[in-house]
């Protein structure tokens, strides 16, 4: 009996691992469908994850009018609601709003249903704020389950070429100046965040954050690159 129970429990935790960790590894490194870099010739494409914060994604959208950068927010719908105010700016201002899910949770808790669900009411949450349909998908923690290229469609599924550990203030302003300047290349997707109200985040890191794109987005602009929304971004290439 002993046995039986240990063969069950060994069987669902290499299946429960197929649905995550698994399908995670596969689909980043081999589907097409999933977006980890663009091809455009200097433009690089900043996007911003679980927001947005009342306090600090507005400093940020004052930041990217100051150097004409534009970027995708993936936000989290539970807080769009809250401040729909600031998702109306980003789209007069040019950016791009994408989803993440409508709260912030990751696909490896969740049945093809469940994130599917997830997907729709974010996706409802930015059109009825927004008036714009969004076009890009990028989960929590860039988790993708077994169910997530086919849960997802018809929007497209974007992780990114580059992540910093900006969530945490154990990442200092200049580690994290030194690994944006080091991402730097034609196509790069950087993905960072302007909440940190989610689990495992620090309260106080969007401001560190934000403190390194003060230097990062001058010296990108003097080495010639701009910032584009993902949809301008994959125009091309």
């Amino acid at each position: 009996m002993d046995n039986f129970i240990s063969w069950i429990s060994a069987s669902l935790l290499v299946a429960f691992l197929c649905y995550t960790v698994g399908a995670s590894a596969l689909y980043r490194r081999f589907a097409s469908s999933v977006i980890i870099k663009g091809a455009k010739k200097h433009k690089i494409s900043l996007t911003f994850d679980d927001g947005p914060n009342p306090v600090y994604t507005p400093k940020l959208l004052d930041l990217l009018k100051q150097y004409d950068m534009k970027a995708t927010f993936f936000v989290v719908g539970t807080i769009a609601e809250q401040h729909p105010h600031i998702l109306q700016r980003m789209v007069k201002e040019g950016h791009e709003v994408a989803i993440h899910h409508h709260r912030h949770i990751s696909a490896w808790l969740l049945t093809p249903s469940q994130l599917k669900k997830e997907i729709q009411l974010c996706s409802q949450a930015i059109e009825r704020i927004t008036g714009k349909k969004p076009q890009f998908y990028r989960p929590p923690w860039g988790h993708l389950n077994v169910s997530s290229i086919v849960m997802a469609s018809p929007y497209q599924v974007v992780i990114w070429s580059g992540i910093f550990g900006d969530w945490s203030l154990k990442t200092t302003t200049a580690t994290l100046i030194e690994q944006l300047k080091s991402h730097l290349e034609s196509g790069s997707i950087y993905v960072l965040h302007d909440n940190g109200d989610t689990l495992g985040a620090d309260e106080k890191a969007p401001e560190q954050m934000i403190e390194a794109l003060k230097e990062f987005i001058p010296y990108a602009k003097q080495q010639g690159y701009t910032s584009e929304t993902l949809q301008e971004l994959m125009k091309e290439g």
